[in-house]
């Protein structure tokens, strides 16, 4: 099973990526969770798509996706916990119906030129990607504009 990502414009080398199911729900530490996307049916772009990196340990990413046209349980399930967890995240609009929340006080950095963002652990820099460059556009947009308040 394949899930849609929208950055695949050239190769990318991506984290281990995990399909989530309700056979390995209950595995996911959602407290390690660093950036949460969450699209649903009728957002654009990655429509339907819930997408999930988590700092796996210092230095290591692990994505974990769904889709709710694919696994529908699965993606209410994972929606409900991180409504549940949201006092973990601050959220940030992702335009055209899609929702983002990353964890507070995870240092990110703006990359405008590869659009994407950079996670900083203790020894190294690791790369977060959007589903769509929307997403990243709308979501950069409404940090600056949450920072400048």
């Amino acid at each position: 099973m394949k899930v849609y990502r929208g950055t695949l414009k050239k190769p990318i080398v991506f984290p281990e990526s995990i399909i989530i199911t309700t056979k390995n729900l209950d595995s996911i530490d959602f407290d390690r969770v660093i950036y949460c996307e969450i699209s649903p049916m009728g957002a654009m772009g990655n429509e339907g798509g819930i997408l999930i990196y988590l700092l796996k340990d210092e230095d290591n990413l692990i994505t974990y996706e769904t889709n709710e046209s694919l696994d529908k349980q699965s993606y209410d399930a994972v929606s409900t916990i991180i409504q549940q967890k949201m006092n973990l995240f601050i959220g940030y609009y992702g335009g055209m119906g899609n929702s983002v929340y990353i964890k507070k006080n995870a240092e990110f950095e703006i990359d405008k030129k590869y659009n994407c963002f950079w996670y900083h652990s203790q020894n190294t820099k690791l790369r977060i990607d959007s589903s769509v460059q929307g997403v990243f556009l709308s979501v950069v947009a409404d940090m600056t504009s949450q920072n400048s308040c």
